[in-house]
């Protein structure tokens, strides 16, 4: 097995939080918008559209999008969603859905717009990988199924690094990510989170003042660095907690030196323990 080392990644900002959060695909719907143009909620998954061709609106709430070329659309909270054209015209597109740990709190998703739109002539990488899948779906060969819902993982990482170095929002993880003083100790953060973190010791990995660091974080993060360490440590205790860790074995291997201290955490930020919010989550599922 692979150890993944700081030095691994010093200049791989998605590896860390990928590692805890690789996304897993689960194919949804390929067809057209005359067969189907609602989406509603999957259970905190989001949704990924890949539109082949076809000309119409994508409708969010209150917000609607034009869609006018191949593209590809991304909603990472998962939020209801429709299609629209104009009669006797349809869009042609494939849907999955996929898992990226929204039940747990995933940053990167909390981090992204409601709704993201790429036009492929923007980024190659993502036509090229689109065209695979599409070339699949058509010939329908054997491990078809797997094969896109491996092509739609590798998709999404090629849409988050064009997100990150094109247009990276204006405050969040991503945003922090394509800072180039902040990139390395977010890096540290999510490799090493039982780590006992200081404002002191953060500023110092980033060659910053205590003051200079702490007024920086809070720029481009939009939250102080303990609020981003609390929720990224609660992140992945959540998602252990998911696959069934124990809460002593879940507590140092996220920075808590006792159980006690952890509940303390847990609840002040989540309005619940551990334990009430895992029968909670179970329940919902």
């Amino acid at each position: 097995m692979h150890q993944f080392t700081t030095k691994s990644y010093q200049m791989d900002r998605l590896s860390p939080l990928l590692t805890q959060f690789a996304p897993q695909a689960t194919l949804y719907f390929h067809g057209s918008s005359c067969q189907k143009t609602d989406f509603c909620p999957q259970q905190q998954r989001a949704y990924l559209h890949l539109i082949e061709s076809g000309q119409g609106l994508i409708r969010l709430g209150a917000e609607q999008l034009a869609i006018s070329e191949p593209c590809l659309l991304f909603i990472p909270q998962g939020l209801a969603h429709q299609f629209a054209v104009e009669p006797g015209a349809s869009l042609a597109f494939h849907c999955a859905t996929l898992d990226c740990g929204g039940q747990a709190g995933n940053p990167l998703l909390n981090a992204l717009p409601d709704i993201s739109l790429i036009p492929l002539q923007q980024c190659p990488e993502l036509r090229a990988v689109m065209c695979m899948i599409w070339q699949e779906n058509q010939q329908q060969q054997c491990g078809h199924h797997t094969a896109v819902q491996r092509l739609t993982e590798y998709l999404l990482v090629l849409l988050l690094r064009w997100i990150m170095t094109s247009s990276p929002p204006e405050q969040g993880v991503l945003a922090g990510l394509a800072d180039k003083k902040l990139a390395p100790l977010f890096n540290l953060l999510h490799l090493q989170p039982e780590r006992h973190w200081t404002l002191e010791l953060m500023a110092l990995e980033t060659g910053m003042s205590r003051a200079r660091f702490a007024e920086h974080f809070r720029a481009v993060v939009g939250q102080t660095p303990a609020d981003y360490l609390l929720g990224w440590r609660l992140s992945l205790a959540r998602k252990k907690l998911l696959q069934g860790a124990e809460l002593k074995q879940i507590a140092p291997a996220v920075g808590y030196q006792s159980l006690t201290s952890f509940h303390r955490a847990f609840k002040q930020k989540l309005g619940l323990s551990p334990k009430e919010w895992l029968q909670q989550s179970q329940q919902a599922a």
